[in-house]
């Protein structure tokens, strides 16, 4: 009878965890041990015993949360919002699930955008007071860039939670963007004075302190972080970073120190302050406090080893990492960490015999972990395909890594290195821009950004640039050479043979064809033919310096000499089609656009599988009213390259300018979705969405890019547009002066002008 009794209650307990609830519960307490995976199996068998099971729906959008599926979070909570209409919390949660959604996706979705609205306004109907839906309606009215809705939403919100410091964090944000800074600052120090420990809202201080030029009360803002929270390690590391970004470097030494003086508190200060060198690119020093660290803490040693490792890289002290990565290897040959630093070292030999072993190395690590996004690998294998001479490969990693994060300013300059080689000066300029938003001194961005906007029409701006990278390093080459260029190109002979001369004295071969172009431009010929002459003895017959001097003889304005120079370079490689595209960009620039459209026409036959020859000759039909015969190319390059974005929001502006909305709407849509943190594919979008009619989602893009990209003059004028059409005169006016004041001079100016003139 015992043992009856005991089969009996095995029985039941297997019967209760095979009822719905039964899983439920056991989902519940696997999500509690962290084992999501196991945790949806069981929600999801539950959902099989009844469809309709909210609580279940409920369940396994949480634990889809947790495991970043944001799809399958999204329906399931959907789902059970509908299941249980009457369920607060549910709704609050897809409702705040929404939003955060909504804000991860770049093209900002409408059809989340009205569900947020929709939850939001319900929440509020059925409980006027309610936080969470008041949060939202605020949150949106921010987003919407309508400020005192936005203000009015916050402060009803807090009337409910008084002083919640997520809210009260959006309402100083807001109330500063408004320019009401007496009252935003006074609110937020309130917080600071009621919340000690909430983070957020001294670093809001800290921006906008900054931003007004106070330094003294960005110090002080920060040191009061750090009085506040004696404990928190990383507000003393944010303190040092402040006092090094101001050069104060005796304070962040000071500073620092706070964290080996407490080895109890901070037991991992040594630590702490490598990796606070590393990220101020002082590798010595990260070293130096690595091995100290080993020392002290010798149970860590693999993990401190890699961290020398990096540091070692970014010193570029090859032969020492490649030593440490062996000695790692030797002991795990799996070990990704060492994996990813082999692949590091093959890519920095810039060796291209390194690129294929480089990319099977990052494609196996990824391969490994599809699930998890890693921007950093993406960034590696991206330049692993450039060494191995495959631009596509390459700009798709880099696409691919600026979708799983937004802010990744190393991925944003590679891709402009991609657009200078394939002479993309539009598409450069936009990624440059992008890099030194982020990383306002960076030298390598600012230098492409330079290049960018000399190509495409704002010497001014160019020289700007050049100028103060020249002063800040009077001996950095390129930059002498880039201004060097610049003046050639605007007719400033002698500055840039002053420049190019001293380049050329110093030994950087660069210079001697640019040399030459600039003593063509003040018509001093023999001394351009004897500064050619002496190169050529050098290299005799070299391509390389001929094609430099077709270069910058088009520069100087010579466009015959350089036609001559291209076609000896073309009966030198008669099958080059980048020479075809070039002699035809020489032509279209004398007013040629006969011979223009010839040689593109040939660069096309000659690489018809190549996508950039493709887009030019359509681009060129295009323009000498080929419209139909454009259309059709545009349609059979994105047929073929499916995966060139360039070719996908080409097509689509072009085939929204000429009426094929729904198709342009799909290609702009492709593009997005496979470049999500590219501006230019949200604005076609948006411009498709304007063509269409649909004004608000319209308005909605483009006030998202000038919001994100504030001197993109192109965004203020489609955004003017888009209001105009909408009948908001007054918003249209300031967007359109805005982008006349972000940009003068540009192509753009008629049409601002000219639509100004309607408006007034």
């Amino acid at each position: 009878m015992r043992k009856a009794a005991g089969v009996c209650i095995v029985l039941l307990a297997i019967t209760a965890c095979a009822t719905k609830r039964g899983y439920v519960e056991k989902g519940n307490t696997l999500v509690e041990q962290g084992k999501y995976e196991d945790a949806v199996i069981n929600y999801r068998k539950a959902i099989q015993k009844d469809p309709n099971y909210g609580e279940a729906y409920y369940r396994l959008g949480l634990a889809a949360i947790k495991r970043n599926d944001y799809i399958e979070a999204y329906n399931a909570l959907f789902r059970a919002s509908q299941l249980l209409s009457n369920n607060i919390e549910v709704k609050e949660k897809f409702a705040g699930f929404c939003f955060d959604y909504y804000l991860k996706d770049p093209r900002r979705p409408q059809k989340l955008y009205q569900q947020i609205q929709q939850t939001a306004s319900e929440l509020v109907s059925q409980n006027p007071n309610s936080f969470e839906g008041l949060r939202l309606l605020g949150s949106l009215a921010h987003e919407d860039r309508k400020p005192q809705e936005a203000i009015a939403y916050f402060r009803k919100a807090l009337d409910a939670q008084p002083w919640n410091p997520q809210v009260t964090t959006l309402l100083v944000q807001t109330l500063l963007e408004d320019g009401r800074y007496p009252e935003g600052e006074k609110t937020a120090l309130e917080l600071v004075s009621r919340e000690k420990t909430y983070g957020p809202i001294y670093d809001v201080l800290y921006t906008f302190y900054t931003n007004a030029n106070r330094p003294a009360d960005a110090e002080n803002i920060v040191k009061l972080k750090v009085d506040n929270n004696p404990s928190r390690a990383g507000y003393i590391v944010q303190l040092a970073g402040h006092y090094a970004r101001v050069r104060k470097s005796a304070e962040a030494q000071q500073t620092l120190q706070r964290l080996l003086d407490d080895p109890k508190d901070f037991p991992d200060g040594q630590l702490r302050i490598g990796d606070f060198y590393l990220a101020e690119k002082d590798y010595p020093q990260a070293i130096h406090y690595y091995e100290a660290a080993e020392r002290n803490n010798p149970n860590d040693k693999v993990g401190l080893e890699k961290r020398a490792l990096v540091a070692l890289l970014a010193g570029a002290k090859y032969d020492d990492a490649s030593h440490l990565v062996d000695q790692i290897l030797k002991e795990n040959p799996t070990d990704e960490i060492a994996l990813r630093m082999r692949a590091d070292l093959l890519v920095n030999t810039r060796k291209p015999e390194n690129g294929a072993p480089a990319v099977q190395i990052l494609q196996r690590l990824l391969n490994s972990h599809p699930n998890e996004p890693d921007p950093a690998l993406r960034l590696n294998l991206g330049r692993a395909y450039i060494l191995k001479g495959d631009l596509a490969g390459a700009r798709a990693e880099f696409e691919e890594a600026l979708r799983q994060r937004k802010d990744f300013a190393e991925a944003q300059y590679e891709l402009s290195r991609i657009y200078v080689a394939q002479r993309k000066p539009a598409d450069a300029l936009q990624a440059a821009n992008a890099a030194v938003a982020l990383r306002p001194t960076d030298r390598h961005a600012r230098l492409l950004q330079a290049w960018s906007l000399a190509s495409t029409g704002d010497p001014a701006k160019a020289r700007s640039i050049l100028v103060q990278l020249v002063k800040e390093s009077p001996k950095d080459a390129q930059a002498r050479l880039q201004l060097g260029l610049l003046s050639l190109k605007l007719g400033n002979f002698r500055d840039a043979i002053d420049l190019l001369e001293g380049l050329r004295q110093d030994g950087d071969p660069s210079a001697t064809s640019s040399l030459a172009a600039a003593y063509v431009g003040l018509r001093q010929f023999d001394k351009a033919q004897e500064t050619l002459g002496q190169a050529l003895k050098q290299s005799p017959g070299s391509p390389i310096l001929r094609e430099e001097l077709a270069e910058t003889t088009a520069l100087s304005g010579n466009y015959a000499l350089a036609v001559v120079q291209f076609q000896k370079l073309i009966e030198q490689d008669p099958k080059s089609a980048q020479l075809r595209m070039r002699l035809g960009e020489i032509y279209a620039a004398m007013g040629d656009q006969k011979s223009a459209f010839s040689s593109y026409q040939q660069a096309h036959d000659l690489a018809p599988n190549e996508a950039t020859p493709a887009l030019v000759f359509a681009d060129a039909l295009g323009q000498a009213g080929h419209i139909d015969e454009a259309k059709t190319l545009y349609r059979q390059i994105v047929q073929s390259h499916p995966d060139d974005l360039p070719a996908l929001n080409n097509a689509a502006y072009f085939l929204c300018e000429h009426g094929n909305l729904d198709e342009a709407l799909k290609l702009a849509e492709r593009a997005l979705e496979k470049a999500p943190g590219q501006p230019g594919f949200s604005d076609t979008l948006g411009y498709v969405y304007l063509k269409k009619g649909e004004r608000e989602t319209a308005i909605r893009t483009f006030s998202d890019l000038v919001r994100r990209y504030p001197t993109y003059s192109i965004f203020h004028y489609h955004l003017g547009l888009a209001l105009y059409q909408k009948g908001d005169h007054l918003g249209a006016k300031k967007e359109l002066q805005r982008a006349l004041a972000s940009h003068p001079g540009s192509a753009l100016e008629p049409s601002i002008k000219q639509l100004l003139g309607k408006i007034s």
